[in-house]
């Protein structure tokens, strides 16, 4: 049987209508009793989505809510398929945190954050630059991406000289423990996403209800993956008037 391959956006300032479009997707005949995982931004659109479900379907059985970004981190984990163990990720504030601490306990690896004046000799600062840098790759991947790639942007070169060159200090002391860096990561999720090993993990349908906007980093990995599974995303978009757009684009 031929698989449907897209990526269907469903776009509305109505909650209710993105609910029903999700139910009909959930009560397909086809997939009745099949196992369906639902992807949400948080614990909190679970309960109410669950209350909203209810009250459409009789019976929703087999379903689990899935945290979008955890979905699709543990996706890129499980894309090295070689690895006997799941390594540290980039991903993790904790991780990254003490990546930095083990940096500012040496002189010598942050002369230049003396030089641009930076408080940097305690724990507050290497769990704000943790979050900073999680931050970085899930909305400004693009900036990571020229920081790792040594692209020059005159645009964020200024502001940001002396976290690019903390990040990349990070990095080198990732390569120590044989962790690679964001552009390895993603070139590597790239070039496995065909293997059978890999593809075995990737519902044939993926179903994401999302009540703000799909950060970059989010929207990078959709694009990988749109060629090899069906994916269906229930997209709250705030308009002054009450009108409904349904975008949708097959590739």
């Amino acid at each position: 049987m031929l698989l449907t391959i897209m990526l269907k956006i469903y776009q509305s300032n109505q909650m209710n209508f993105l609910v029903t479009k999700l139910c009909k997707k959930i009560q397909s005949k086809k997939n009745f009793f099949n196992k369906k995982t639902i992807l949400i931004n948080n614990t909190y659109i679970k309960q109410w989505l669950e209350i909203q479900i209810s009250k459409k379907l009789t019976i929703c059985m087999n379903t689990q809510y899935v945290e979008i970004s955890k979905f699709f981190i543990n996706l890129i984990k499980q894309s090295d398929y070689k690895l006997k163990t799941v390594k540290p990720s980039i991903f993790e504030v904790k991780y990254l945190k003490w990546i930095l601490m083990s940096i500012i306990s040496k002189k010598k690896d942050c002369i230049f954050l003396k030089e641009n004046g930076i408080q940097y000799n305690n724990y507050e600062f290497c769990l704000h630059m943790a979050n900073v840098f999680v931050k970085y790759i899930f909305f400004q991947p693009d900036l990571i991406y020229t920081w790792e790639q040594e692209i020059k942007n005159n645009i964020w070169e200024k502001k940001t000289i002396w976290q690019k060159k903390l990040w990349s200090v990070v990095i080198q002391k990732k390569k120590n423990s044989g962790i690679t860096s964001f552009t390895e990561i993603i070139n590597n999720f790239n070039r496995n996403i065909d293997n059978s090993c890999f593809l075995k993990f990737i519902p044939k349908k993926i179903l994401i209800f999302s009540n703000t906007s799909i950060n970059p980093f989010i929207t990078t990995i959709l694009h990988i993956i749109k060629n090899i599974t069906s994916i269906y995303l229930f997209q709250y978009a705030f308009k002054k008037k009450k009108n409904i757009q349904i975008h949708q684009l097959i590739f």
